[in-house]
């Protein structure tokens, strides 16, 4: 039976899927019990969290017809972030629009980065995923307070390069969780690789490839699992050419 999750019941949610990645960060950076975040659990490993109209869905065993439906009847959803054979499921049901795309992580030949990015701070990197990801973004107050929490609290990091002064490359770890008492054993913390974007001034230099692989290598460096999810088949030829390996598959659904 699907039910609000409590503190205790994380203890469950293994980061080991993108989904869960995201779930699980979320959790470590917030909590439950806040009014803008919520966490529900069915006692089988199945966790959903909703925030800002999005909601997360991580179901090692599935969807089934009372996750289904669960999802279905949340009027605030207008989003829902999960894996692909779940996002096809509840596609079919009528009203959403989907799309899907694989998941990867480093493989046992992930490339040197050749380029050494510096850190960024949110107010950096803000306007290079603006203008690379235009109508994609909350505007930046809403962000910015996101980010830097996450910041505060070391689940989240933001490296890049710039030029000039100003940044014009960036990646960051747009979910991140330390190591967790996970049942049956503790597990070593996961991280998902995100918001990778540069200027075109900036384009055919190596930043991109460099800033995700300096992250990349020290989260596993770390004893975490790396996950990164290419949002296009280019960006996913880009990353199997420095090492990255498919390790499952992401769904994204938008009410229509």
């Amino acid at each position: 039976m699907i039910r609000q999750a409590a503190a205790d019941d994380f203890s469950r949610l293994i980061p080991d899927t993108e989904a869960a990645v995201r779930l699980r960060a979320l959790a470590d950076a917030y909590g439950p019990g806040l009014p803008f975040l919520r966490f529900w659990c069915d006692g089988e490993g199945g966790f959903a969290s909703l925030m800002d109209g999005t909601m997360t869905l991580s179901l090692p065993r599935g969807l089934s017809e009372e996750w289904a439906a669960f999802a279905a009847m949340q009027p605030e959803v207008s989003g829902i972030r999960t894996d692909g054979e779940a996002a096809r499921r509840l596609a079919a049901g009528g009203g959403w629009q989907v799309e899907t795309g694989a998941v990867t992580a480093p493989g046992p030949a992930l490339a040197v980065p050749e380029r050494e990015p510096e850190p960024l701070t949110p107010r950096e990197a803000y306007p290079v995923l603006k203008e690379c990801f235009p109508g994609s973004l909350p505007p930046f107050p809403a962000w910015y307070v996101d980010v830097s929490h996450r910041l505060r609290h070391g689940c989240c990091r933001l490296a890049g390069f710039k030029e000039e002064g100003r940044a014009v490359s960036c990646a960051m770890t747009v979910a991140e969780c330390g190591p967790t008492p996970c049942v049956p054993a503790p597990y070593g913390g996961a991280a998902l690789i995100g918001a990778v974007a540069t200027l075109p001034a900036g384009r055919g230099k190596g930043y991109a490839s460099a800033a995700v692989l300096t992250l990349a290598r020290a989260l596993r460096d770390e004893g975490r699992r790396v996950f990164l999810s290419p949002k296009n088949a280019h960006a996913h030829a880009l990353y199997a050419r420095i090492g990255f390996a498919d390790a499952g598959e992401w769904g994204s659904l938008k009410r229509l």
